[in-house]
């Protein structure tokens, strides 16, 4: 008896700490699927993140490790986000660095980028790549070099001159721990947050071949004596999201998750989330930045269109779980491409030879009772009610139909360009054994007699 009641005081302990463990871990599950629903919501309609033409290219490259992170490395979002980036000519050392990785991280092939980044490094006198600065072989800094190490270290690029590189980091430590943005002639300039917290991650990367401990340590200890009473890390008397997502990340690439310090910076965090479920006056970076901070995560996304089952909830994105309908929310435009009129708006896609009924996406600005298509085709098999803008039927033929259609009410008009895709059924099917040749023989003289004694169509109808 005694042996049994240890037994259940011990199952009722475990019970009890799983249970807090659940508990904790539901802040931060919501925190997850709220940035991930304002981070699909908020892309241009080209695919990038942002309006500031010089920052784009950070945003984008941190929102695909952000998805990738949270577990969607499919669907229309990240594919598009994807497709931005390989377009882009990066110039600086910051954008260039965080396309590789982020191409990588999304399984592209990074290795002229990687080629162009070490070609960018300077130069010490005997011709090794020493450092990297904001652009093309400008005078070193701690963060940028530190950012083009992570990138050639993570995508696994050949660097023949890393102990170079990392010698300079380590020379580029202050005595307080920190390290500054870049050292000059001149003075000590002061240790920064978002240097050192880039630094200390990049030496992680590298510490299983290389003797980095005593800088990581050094720079955690000068990191943990920065953060704020409430949790952050940074300038002001609270710190700031961006700084934090940095330090949290340094500190529990080293000391995990459990450590004091990224436990309050992960509540810190969690709280200054907005109810829209961005950050920090709807700056993309910072969401994406706290995304990419939270724990990695593997997400359900039942109908495979990229969009994890949680955000597809009528609190957050309103889309069905069960149906592949991602494309749907590709709705900003911000004068890069606009959904429906210069990229078609896709709905939901057919099954061939499967009964469909979708309606035609509502138009801005018209009430419509009336709806016409005025170029292209629906798929075979389909057509368009003009009175409900409902499109019904059975699809014959497999393919991606494009067509515009006009809708009308109310003395107004317009137009948009959508999309049908009409695709074959998955299905699992039974293999049918073969026949032997007899057996083949007998259902043609079999047929051939059915065929013989069938009443014959009339000219106008179809064999």
């Amino acid at each position: 008896m005694a042996r049994d009641m240890k037994i259940i005081i011990r199952m009722t302990i475990l019970a009890g700490f799983f249970a807090s463990m659940q508990i904790q871990a539901a802040p931060v599950d919501d925190a997850r699927l709220k940035t991930l629903a304002w981070l699909i919501t908020n892309q241009n309609g080209d695919g990038s993140w942002g309006t500031n033409t010089g920052l784009r290219m950070v945003e984008t490259a941190s929102a695909v490790e952000a998805l990738v992170n949270a577990g969607v490395s499919s669907g229309d979002s990240f594919n598009r986000a994807v497709a931005w980036l390989e377009n882009y000519q990066a110039a600086s050392i910051d954008s260039l660095s965080r396309q590789a990785l982020a191409l990588y991280r999304a399984g592209r092939d990074v290795s002229g980028l990687t080629a162009r980044l070490i070609s960018y490094a300077n130069e010490s006198t005997n011709g090794n790549k020493v450092s990297w600065g904001a652009y093309d072989h400008f005078g070193g800094s701690s963060l940028d070099t530190a950012l083009a190490m992570d990138a050639l270290r993570q995508t696994g690029a050949n660097y023949p001159d890393t102990g170079f590189g990392l010698s300079y980091l380590f020379n580029q430590q202050n005595a307080d721990g920190g390290w500054p943005y870049f050292k000059s002639n001149v003075g000590t300039p002061a240790s920064k947050v978002i240097p050192t917290a880039q630094t200390v991650l990049t030496l992680n990367r590298y510490k299983s071949n290389f003797s980095v401990q005593s800088f990581i340590t050094n720079g955690i200890n000068w990191l943990k004596t920065q953060q704020k009473s409430g949790g952050g890390f940074g300038e002001g008397a609270t710190g700031t999201v961006l700084e934090t997502t940095l330090a949290y990340r340094a500190i529990v690439a080293e000391a995990g998750t459990n450590d004091t310090a990224a436990v309050n910076a992960q509540n810190f965090l969690i709280a200054q989330q907005q109810a829209n479920g961005g950050y920090a006056s709807n700056n993309p970076l910072v969401a994406t930045q706290v995304l990419a901070a939270l724990p990695a995560a593997t997400l359900a996304d039942t109908d495979k269109d990229g969009l994890p089952d949680g955000v597809e909830t009528p609190v957050l994105l309103g889309t069905n779980p069960s149906v592949a309908d991602s494309t749907l929310l590709a709705t900003k435009g911000n004068g890069q491409a606009v959904v429906g009129t210069t990229t078609a708006l896709a709905l939901n896609q057919a099954q061939l030879n499967q009964p469909y009924n979708a309606a035609l996406p509502s138009i801005t600005g018209v009430t419509a009772t009336a709806w016409t298509l005025t170029f292209g085709k629906l798929p075979d098999g389909l057509s368009l009610n003009g009175s409900s803008g409902q499109v019904t039927g059975t699809p014959t033929v497999a393919g991606t139909f494009n067509f515009i259609y006009q809708a009308s009410g109310a003395g107004a008009v317009g137009t948009a360009t959508s999309q049908i895709a009409v695709v074959s059924p998955s299905t699992d099917t039974i293999p049918v054994p073969a026949l032997p040749t007899w057996a083949i023989a007998v259902l043609g003289l079999l047929l051939s007699g059915f065929l013989h004694y069938r009443p014959q169509p009339n000219s106008t109808q179809t064999r």
